[in-house]
């Protein structure tokens, strides 16, 4: 419910409303419009339908268009930044052992010079 409610917002947004008026344009009281936007509130069918229509699309290009799409790019999206900080961390795992190797050629050499 949370991923449709964040669609709700984003359409909000972008047609430049507030929640006061995009509460007035569905006959809510603006909490109500929070709650929705925030997942807390369950949709009903009904309530899609008349998001929908406030928006001037069907309830299928509603979800079509904005949800599922969000969803998937958010998915590309986490999985393109697991993707450089696993890179990241390869990179520092060779740094720390290129640093470890150069700690113990150093003791290996301070060690050699207090055996002599």
């Amino acid at each position: 419910m949370k991923n449709i409610g964040k669609a709700f917002r984003l359409l909000r947004i972008q047609k430049g409303w507030e929640q006061k008026e995009f509460a007035k344009k569905l006959n809510l009281s603006t909490p109500a419009v929070s709650k929705i936007e925030t997942g807390v509130t369950t949709i009903t069918l009904s309530r899609l339908n008349q998001i929908a229509s406030v928006f001037n699309l069907t309830t299928v290009q509603l979800l079509a268009q904005h949800v599922l799409p969000q969803r998937n790019k958010g998915k590309v999206k986490e999985r393109d930044e697991c993707a450089e900080i696993l890179k990241k961390i390869r990179q520092r795992e060779e740094e720390i052992m290129q640093i470890q190797t150069k700690i113990i050629q150093l003791y290996e050499e301070l060690y050699k010079k207090d055996t002599v």
